[in-house]
């Protein structure tokens, strides 16, 4: 007890000391058992707030699964595959007329998906005729179980539109190989709000105003007598007539998807199996419906993951029109059999409205096939065809970067326009100074080298290049004594260290924008007495 205590309980008799004492004794384990109690309130606290975020980040997990295409995409194949393994019937069905009709129906599905889904709505690369082409793009695409036109097309163009984005490209490359395959239809995106807006951008839902609008114009034009079969009035209309009934067939197909995915995975392969090819319901369903899909998926993922990656392309150019983005040129044969001939990915993100997926007549291309014959038999017009001239341009414009880059890692000497000019008397006393009788000077089109470093490997001896020391040797290197090579040009060219200044530089002017291209006006070159040019500067 403290002396302040012992005074204070002097008076005190014995028996009040002793319940003081443990009046002040329990006041210390009080004061004890409340830190112990705060302590354990902070630690249960930090144990609940641990305990919520771990169920959110839970909640969050399944709040972004997609699972409609889960089912397509994981569930239904792997339950196939399982089911394959444990009953072993064989990948390939015994029934040849089931075999016969998945391939045939694998091709029907993939073209109205490629063709349809692909080519005509999400890049309008040319028109249907009739309605029940559209038709049969709607329906039978929904057969692959990659989700509705609307919703597929939306995320298409935002691949195209922000490619190797990390958040607005859907399946951007740069978030991994799986992702690019798989993840992004399995996982719904982190910015669903970005692509909410961006699909009812491309598909507004609310197209009365636009249906009426149509109507007042087609209204207004009929009054009117034109003497010409069209004019441009009627044609914008017919344009947006075509423009509307396709966006009402999308939003219709997109509320009749699930329904359309049932009927083209399931029942008809079921119905077709059983009635014409005389085999199991099982066999329906498991052959040309779900392994059918199965493979469908893997060709139109491929275009996203293995025509997005590096180091694929052997000996082929990988990227001949643009080498900005993660877009490949696939022209491996067997890459191209997987993509279904998408493989030409680096072609289609530059022209994305070319009907092809290449410019070649020979690449294998089955949906370019399949268009331009619809084509000829007249039931799709306005064949969007890339002009060669453009194509050309394009693949010399990338050449060129390559070639520029390549240039850029090389040593070509310091570009005339940065040489010092030096008159002709200074340059007579720096050649025949003392402290200079070492080193060997020519002059070569009025630009001065210094070859001193070259003088023992020179083919003619040193002798010869000391006999043209502080002199000018532009005939003897061009053809007086020996016609010299490009590569010796070159390698001259890397040993420049002035312009030799004699009041004429018209073929050093020349020299200069041959190497460097066009340069500066050549009164600003006299003022500032030196050569400049854009590459330079």
């Amino acid at each position: 007890m403290s002396s302040k205590e012992n005074v204070s309980t002097s008076g005190v008799s014995p028996r009040n000391r002793k319940v003081l004492k443990r009046k002040v004794q329990h006041r210390d384990d009080t004061t004890a058992g409340g830190n112990n109690s705060q302590f354990l309130n902070h630690a249960s606290h930090l144990k609940a707030a641990h305990m919520n975020q771990m169920r959110k980040r839970k909640r969050d997990f399944f709040n972004r699964i997609n699972y409609s295409q889960t089912l397509s995409v994981v569930v239904l194949p792997l339950f196939a595959l399982v089911y394959l393994f444990k009953y072993c019937p064989g990948f390939v069905p015994e029934n040849t007329a089931t075999l016969i009709f998945s391939c045939i129906y694998y091709n029907f599905t993939m073209l109205a998906f490629t063709a349809g889904y692909h080519k005509c709505f999400a890049h309008n690369a040319f028109r249907p005729q009739f309605m029940f082409l559209q038709m049969y793009f709607a329906v039978f695409g929904s057969s692959l179980g990659m989700g509705s036109i609307k919703w597929w097309v939306s995320l298409h163009r935002s691949h195209h539109q922000f490619t190797d984005d990390t958040e607005r490209d859907p399946y951007s490359i740069k978030r991994g190989f799986t992702w690019a395959h798989w993840g992004w239809l399995i996982k719904k995106p982190k910015i669903v709000t970005f692509y909410e807006e961006f699909m009812e951008h491309e598909f507004p839902q609310e197209i009365q105003a636009k249906k009426d609008h149509l109507e007042a114009k087609r209204a207004l034009v009929n009054e009117v007598d034109f003497d010409e079969e069209y004019c441009d009035d009627e044609l914008e209309i017919l344009k947006n007539n075509y423009e509307l009934s396709v966006h009402e067939l999308i939003l219709w197909q997109n509320r009749y998807y699930f329904l359309f995915f049932v009927l083209s995975t399931l029942v008809i392969p079921v119905a077709i199996t059983v009635i014409i090819c005389k085999d199991t319901w099982v066999n329906g369903i498991l052959y040309p419906g779900i392994l059918r899909m199965f493979l469908c998926q893997q060709s139109i993922l491929s275009t996203e993951s293995v025509c997005h990656m590096k180091g694929l392309g052997v000996s082929i150019p990988m990227q001949p029109f643009n080498d900005k983005n993660s877009s490949q040129n696939c022209m491996n044969p067997l890459i191209s059999l997987l993509t279904y001939g998408q493989g030409s990915q680096n072609f289609h993100h530059e022209f994305p409205h070319d009907y092809r997926c290449a410019p070649s007549l020979f690449t294998f291309d089955p949906t370019k096939w399949y268009i331009w014959t619809l084509s000829k038999f007249g039931f799709v017009s306005d064949l969007c065809t890339t002009p060669k001239d453009l194509i050309t341009q394009l693949r010399i414009q990338q050449k060129q970067e390559v070639i520029n880059r390549m240039k850029s890692q090389l040593n070509w000497g310091t570009p005339i326009s940065k040489l010092p000019l030096i008159k002709p008397k200074d340059f007579k006393k720096i050649s025949s100074s003392a402290s200079h009788n070492n080193r060997i000077y020519i002059v070569i089109q009025n630009i001065i080298h210094d070859i001193t470093s070259f003088m023992d490997q020179h083919p003619g001896g040193v002798p010869l290049l000391k006999a043209s020391h502080g002199k000018d040797a532009t005939k003897a290197f061009y053809g007086g004594v020996y016609g010299h090579s490009t590569a010796a040009a070159n390698l001259l060219a890397t040993m420049r260290i002035g312009v030799l200044d004699v009041g004429n530089d018209e073929e050093v002017w020349k020299r200069v924008v041959r190497e460097e291209g066009d340069v500066t006006n050549e009164n600003e070159r006299h003022e500032n007495k030196s050569y400049r040019s854009a590459e330079a500067a």
